[in-house]
């Protein structure tokens, strides 16, 4: 703290006092305003230490720093408020902060350090640890207060952030296997019982789930269940049939039998199907099938298959699907998952072949799941799905990590910090379903078990900053 700080304040009001008694000395009446104003507020570059692993697994500390001028200050004159809408990054240490400000009509700035009203100057380094109370002084000595805040981030913006929704009233049978499909703010579950009945709940909010019941057709691949636009569709005794709740069904006036049902094109208005070796495309609009590919190359999954639909950056009149999933468990020296992609430009799908250099394919998991987020891919799953003489690889556990694809799926990074799976989801080997929704939020649905104490689970997760 400046020691003569009140000294110079006091100094400059008898100053300012001494101006007025000057001018009143010309018998002319001079009245000194009252008003001042901070009229702008930044603050300087902030340094950030950070632990990081070198070469030789040691400990070694490097700096970062927080651009001050990138964070734009508000200042709200009616309630003599400053501080920045956009907050600093997580961990910022905002205990010794160097600011920079303008003041109209005034003569002087101070603020309060350890309960003492100190000079300002640029150079001071000030604890914003809680908000600092900073005062204007105008000509005539009328002082001006305002609170500045600097706001940091609570939680890592680049974090997923996941809740057990305890308060959930879903509950699914026990063994189910089941489907979750996402449609106009609405949730939907297709859930396969042991005697192989389908039924079927849905929800709004995540919390509050419709009693479940049957969906009334013979012969239901609940695997298939999907949507488009504002209907659902899905395959019985492969017929195709759509719903616009779920609860009741009619047969489309595709009147083809189609072994898998397994992506839509929300830019087309498009479903994919397969029948045999072919891969068919079904317009929903004019009712017309057309040929979109082969899978007669043998590499067309055949089990765990989920699909994703989103932009590519580099044109967003361009739709991309990437289908993931996987072959028989049997096949030897088969560890990856198949990847399968389709342009909204192009009539066929085409399979994605792992090349030989490149090590960093989809694992081939149970239950293999996949879905787009925030700009990328991700996928998970539970065990290995390969033959049991093959050799897992080191360190792997079912449900351990979520993998990344920045690439359109040709390859896979496994994260290993900020965007991961709950730890509770640690071997399990329960059924499970997912989805993302309008909000991003992913929800991931665990049939009851051992592992869930005998309930049925509902996370909710969602990167931080798409909350922001």
């Amino acid at each position: 703290m400046r020691k003569n700080s009140l000294y110079v304040l006091i100094s400059l009001l008898a100053v300012s006092f001494a101006f007025a008694s000057c001018l009143d000395s010309n018998n002319t009446d001079y009245t000194l305003t009252s008003d001042v104003a901070i009229s702008s507020f930044s603050i300087g570059s902030i340094a950030m230490p950070d632990t990081l692993k070198n070469s030789q697994g040691n400990d070694s500390i490097v700096y970062d720093s927080v651009i001050g001028s990138d964070y734009k200050f508000t200042i709200d004159q009616q309630n003599n408020l400053i501080y920045n809408r956009d907050s600093l990054p997580v961990g910022t240490n905002v205990s010794k902060v160097t600011t920079s400000l303008n003041m109209t009509y005034g003569y002087a700035v101070t603020y309060v350090k350890n309960g003492q009203d100190t000079i300002w100057s640029s150079s001071d380094s000030i604890d914003f640890t809680s908000p600092v109370t900073f005062k204007a002084y105008a000509l005539n000595g009328a002082i001006r207060q305002y609170q500045v805040k600097i706001n940091v981030h609570k939680l890592d913006p680049d974090s997923l952030q996941w809740n057990l929704m305890n308060s959930s009233d879903l509950r699914l049978p026990e063994n189910a296997r089941h489907k979750a499909v996402y449609k106009a703010g609405r949730m939907f579950i297709f859930a396969e019982t042991s005697d192989g009945t389908v039924e079927m709940t849905s929800s709004a909010d995540g919390l509050t789930w419709s009693e479940l019941q049957p969906v009334g057709l013979e012969g239901v691949d609940y695997t298939s269940a999907l949507a488009l636009d504002d209907r659902l569709y899905i395959l019985a005794d492969k017929k195709l049939y759509t719903s616009s709740e779920g609860t009741t069904w009619t047969q489309t006036s595709f009147t083809e039998s189609f072994d898998k049902l397994f992506a839509a094109s929300p830019l087309k208005g498009e479903l994919y199907a397969q029948s045999g070796k072919e891969l068919l495309s079904l317009s929903v609009y004019d009712q017309t099938v057309t040929s979109a590919g082969s899978a007669a190359n043998g590499y067309f999954p055949v089990q765990s298959i989920s699909y994703s639909a989103s932009r590519t950056s580099t044109n967003q009149n361009i739709e991309r699907l990437v289908l993931l999933g996987t072959r028989e468990s049997t096949l030897e020296n088969d560890t990856t998952a198949m990847v399968w992609v389709k342009l909204s430009n192009e009539t066929a799908w085409t399979h994605y072949p792992q090349a030989s250099n490149n090590t960093m394919g989809c694992p081939k998991l149970e239950g293999l799941a996949s879905f787009s987020y925030d700009g990328k891919l991700y996928a998970f799953g539970g065990d290995y799905d390969i033959p049991s003489g093959q050799t897992r690889p080191t360190g792997f556990r079912p449900f351990k990590y979520l993998y990344e694809s920045m690439d359109g799926g040709i390859s896979w990074q496994a994260k290993t910090e900020k965007v991961m799976l709950p730890a509770a989801f640690l071997d399990r080997t329960a059924s499970f379903s997912y989805l993302v929704d309008e909000d991003d939020f992913i929800w991931i649905f665990w049939t009851p078990s051992e592992q869930t104490q005998g309930i049925t689970e509902v996370w909710r997760g969602k990167i931080n900053r798409l909350g922001f």
